[in-house]
């Protein structure tokens, strides 16, 4: 079997993992608002291919990681600093120039931004640039997982 499959394989299951857990809590979202307007095809988009660079980035720690330590380790100093600065609580327009360079460097920037204007702001202001850099960052995580699933050693 190609690695690029196995890694594939493994992607899509936490793609539909982390599709289920979005599900849950737009399920809550609509029971507490009767609110249906912010799901569109785009936030749908957007929403997948947060789950792909997050699924491809999980896979890689889990080949990565020799402990289960190592795994709270890579949580505290990846996923947690970039749920501060990913854009999720903030507007990264407007930060100085230097901490705009370190925000637009994170993925989770272009889903924070992507979600948010595809849910409240008119299609016109869409930032599409987020589409591309999401789907390009699945791609090359897709080819570094395949890369290491084809050099594993037990």
């Amino acid at each position: 079997m190609h690695p690029l499959a196995l890694f594939l394989g493994k992607m899509m299951a936490g793609v539909l993992r982390g599709l289920m857990t979005s599900a849950s809590v737009i399920l809550i979202a609509l029971l507490f608002t009767r609110n249906l307007g912010f799901i569109s095809p785009l936030f749908l988009l957007v929403l997948v291919l947060n789950c792909a660079v997050f699924s491809g980035l999980g896979v890689i720690v889990g080949l990565n990681v020799k402990s289960l330590e190592g795994v709270g380790l890579l949580n505290n100093f990846l996923i947690v600093p970039m749920s501060f600065l990913g854009a999720t609580f903030f507007d990264p327009q407007t930060l100085p120039a230097i901490l705009k360079l370190i925000v637009y460097l994170l993925p989770l920037t272009y889903t924070s931004t992507g979600l948010r204007a595809a849910a409240y702001l008119p299609l016109s202001q869409f930032p599409w640039y987020s589409i591309p850099v999401l789907l390009t960052v699945a791609i090359a995580l897709s080819a570094i997982g395949a890369y290491q699933f084809s050099h594993q050693r037990d």
